[in-house]
């Protein structure tokens, strides 16, 4: 299945989401499949050119379920749900000062969370495992970028403190052990200034138990995905200060390194700008990421870094496993076809004829799958 020629663009049938253009609560049934896709997204008006924000929500076993469009006032990022309270998600923006909680059920802004004036969201976060906190990637945006993990009460959203996040500029956050380790993606400074890392952070004491840097000076830390049994995926943009359209890159760990991939060459390329989105299939060992700038959704065996299957698409964004885990979900299009949606066989990695969506709304980095509870439909 290892492809070294660049492949033509799979031929894609489109059908649209019912859509009614204003918010509608999400429903569900107990077969879920597929499941709910979440994703951020941004637009502008025609007629007076103003912009605005939306968290979109597709259900993808029920074709006859409207799109529900709820309204924001900023462009979401990362989408985290809470895990005690089913109908609520927390919404963060990428370097901003938006983040807030969204009630799936009702379709409305619940709350916005705040920081401090020097600080700013830096896209992410994550609930414990009790339900009881909520921790926040945030950046004091002031001399070297300085990294900080607050930690909020889950459900007032009081600030409780915070703990370092063991360099700068962090991004990405994901728990595991249980809830007792917290891995986070630090971005670093400018090529030669602090480096990239991926930080390994006890809970309870606040401790670093582990640091990764990468074997390449040219990326920065994006966005991570790891597995159960510790397979670590890293996807990158260039580090700050290299000129626009510089390679980005894909990284595994292997031993104490996150080894930055190199091959094939002519597909790494084309890796340009920033590799976005990713996800690894525990169950296969198969790990797919997006490249909007070169255009390309990649997979890759985790294993030995090799590069499994790819399809040339218009600017990928968002990459995520369908709920059943049978289907990678790939969000991408730019113009024509435009804010369209993609399945992928998660063993075989061939597309999936006749499940193809556009005019899905969703124009953000990120789609997250999600399960409604039945018994909260309206």
């Amino acid at each position: 299945m290892n492809n070294t020629q660049l492949k033509p663009t799979f031929d894609l049938n489109f059908r649209q989401p019912a859509y009614n253009g204003t918010s509608s609560p999400v429903t569900q049934t107990s077969q879920v499949q597929l499941g709910l896709i979440m994703g951020a997204a941004f637009h502008t008006k025609q007629d007076d050119g103003k912009k605005f924000f939306n968290l979109c929500v597709l259900d993808l076993d029920h074709a006859t379920v409207p799109l529900t469009t709820i309204p924001m006032d900023f462009f979401g990022h990362g989408i985290v749900p809470d895990p005690i309270y089913p109908e609520l998600v927390s919404v963060f923006e990428k370097r901003g000062k938006g983040a807030c909680e969204i009630n799936l059920k009702t379709g409305t802004v619940t709350r916005n969370i705040t920081t401090a004036d020097n600080r700013q969201f830096y896209g992410h976060g994550a609930y414990s495992n009790d339900g009881k906190l909520l921790f926040c990637t945030e950046t004091i945006v002031e001399g070297d970028f300085e990294g900080v993990i607050a930690v909020r009460d889950a459900i007032t959203h009081d600030y409780l403190g915070e703990f370092p996040s063991f360099g700068s500029s962090p991004h990405d956050c994901h728990l595991i052990d249980n809830g007792k380790t917290m891995v986070v993606t630090n971005g670093g400074g400018v090529k030669g200034g602090i480096k990239p890392n991926v930080s390994f952070i006890d809970i309870e004491s606040q401790s670093l138990i582990e640091q990764l840097e990468f074997d390449a000076e040219h990326v920065n830390a994006g966005h991570l995905d790891i597995t159960p049994d510790g397979k670590l995926a890293v996807v990158s943009a260039q580090r700050s200060g290299l000129p626009e359209k510089s390679l980005g890159g894909i990284s595994i760990r292997q031993g104490d390194k996150l080894h930055t991939l190199t091959q094939p060459q002519k597909l790494v390329e084309r890796l340009f700008d920033e590799s976005l989105s990713v996800c690894i299939n525990d169950q296969t060992g198969i790990m797919g990421a997006t490249t909007p700038a070169g255009n390309l959704v990649t997979f890759w065996n985790m294993e030995d870094g090799s590069l499994l299957h790819y399809y040339i698409l218009p600017n990928p964004r968002g990459i995520e496993l369908s709920l059943d885990g049978r289907y990678f979900i790939v969000s991408f299009g730019q113009g024509d076809p435009a804010e369209a949606m993609c399945l992928i066989t998660a063993d075989t990695l061939q597309h999936v004829e006749g499940m193809d969506l556009s005019h899905t709304g969703i124009t953000g980095s990120h789609l997250t799958a999600y399960a409604f509870p039945p018994e909260l439909r309206s």
